[in-house]
């Protein structure tokens, strides 16, 4: 079920979004904020965004949950754990480029006058 409700949030927030990003944007523009990350390496800022995709916390606890339900849980767990996280690298991904395309106004959504105060918020 978490897989369906993620494959929804992936495939519905680009289609509802007022505008979004053109792939050239999405795929070619860094933004290292190095005076507030301390991040300016950009080959750093991409394994640092790889990283991120497998906590977007795509069901990785269910294998863990049912590893004491099946047969042969020494070997059989471990590799459901393993495999779950390699899923969930891939629709952490699918996830973070939906989010990606879906930002509208990068200069806005930093800045601490609006009506987040700054905190990542997808639309205005």
């Amino acid at each position: 079920m978490q897989v369906v409700g993620g494959l929804l949030v992936i495939v519905m927030l680009p289609l509802v979004a007022p505008s979004t990003q053109p792939a050239s944007y999405v795929f070619t523009h860094f933004e290292t904020s190095p005076e507030s990350t301390g991040v300016s390496s950009i080959p750093y800022a991409v394994i640092l965004s790889v990283l991120l995709s497998i906590y977007s916390l795509f069901g990785y606890d269910a294998a863990a949950h049912l590893t004491e339900e099946t047969k042969g849980a020494d070997r059989t767990g471990p590799k459901a754990i393993l495999s779950s996280l390699g899923i969930i690298s891939v629709f952490g991904w699918a996830y973070y480029l939906s989010l990606t395309f879906s930002i509208r106004d990068l200069e806005y959504l930093y800045n601490a006058d609006n009506e987040t105060a700054g905190a990542l918020y997808l639309f205005y």
